[in-house]
């Protein structure tokens, strides 16, 4: 993990020379500012591998950091916060975080769900998917659908990676959840179907023919609508 530029965002002054100082310890290039603008001009400004961005911040709130961020970066995003409830969950991925935890955590924790997420971001094996009209490249994370650019998030294009990789087969919500976030939500979770919904929306597939859902179980890329070239 050596040689990592990370991008930490957090006002609180103790909790951020803590992990700015374990960060370095592992080998890490650490940037910290402590507001949400000064998050937004670094960003924008810096070759950085990873964002630590806390939810509670001054001038702009680490939803709105995500957001303005997932405009125009593919970057990894672990949100860190002190709301544990499965709505602010479901609020913090849809923005576009990869991951989040919540405070308290284990310096220990917070290393795990690093190495989790980059390594869901190297880009090995071919650089292409491609079904019938919809092309995935793999490399530049860049969707096509009917000669169409789809811009999609970072998390949206990885759970349309893993459909299109098993394409015309059901993918459970249970294995959604542990290939594209690393871990399991829970059964009471919708961060699944929200970004689905998503992903149906920005490729118009409104009657729902091109990503099925399977009542009770999870979702399937539809092998015969894929194939019409």
């Amino acid at each position: 993990m050596s040689g990592i530029r990370v991008l930490l965002v957090e006002d609180d002054q103790s909790l951020g020379q803590m992990l700015k100082d374990w960060l370095n310890q592992e080998g890490f290039f650490v940037d910290w500012v402590k507001d949400g603008y000064n998050a937004i001009n670094k960003a924008m400004g810096g070759d950085y591998q990873l964002m630590i961005l806390d939810l509670m911040l001054p001038k702009m709130d680490g939803l709105k950091v995500c957001k303005k961020i997932r405009e125009t970066s593919d970057m990894p995003v672990i949100l860190l916060t002190a709301k544990d409830q499965i709505e602010d969950k479901v609020e913090g991925l849809s923005a576009g975080a990869d991951d989040y935890i919540t405070k308290p955590f284990s310096f220990k924790e917070l290393m795990a769900r690093i190495k989790a997420v980059l390594r869901r971001y190297k880009r090995e094996g071919p650089e292409l998917i491609k079904l019938g009209e919809l092309e995935l490249k793999l490399k530049s994370l860049e969707v096509y659908y009917k000669g169409k650019k789809i811009p999609t998030t970072p998390k949206e294009f990885n759970l349309l990676k893993l459909l299109a990789e098993k394409v015309g087969s059901a993918v459970s919500r249970e294995e959604i959840y542990l290939k594209v976030w690393g871990q399991s939500y829970g059964e009471c979770s919708n961060v699944v179907d929200v970004y689905i919904k998503n992903l149906r929306n920005k490729l118009g597939d409104r009657d729902h023919e091109l990503i099925r859902t399977l009542r009770g179980y999870g979702y399937m890329l539809s092998a015969q609508d894929v194939s019409k070239a």
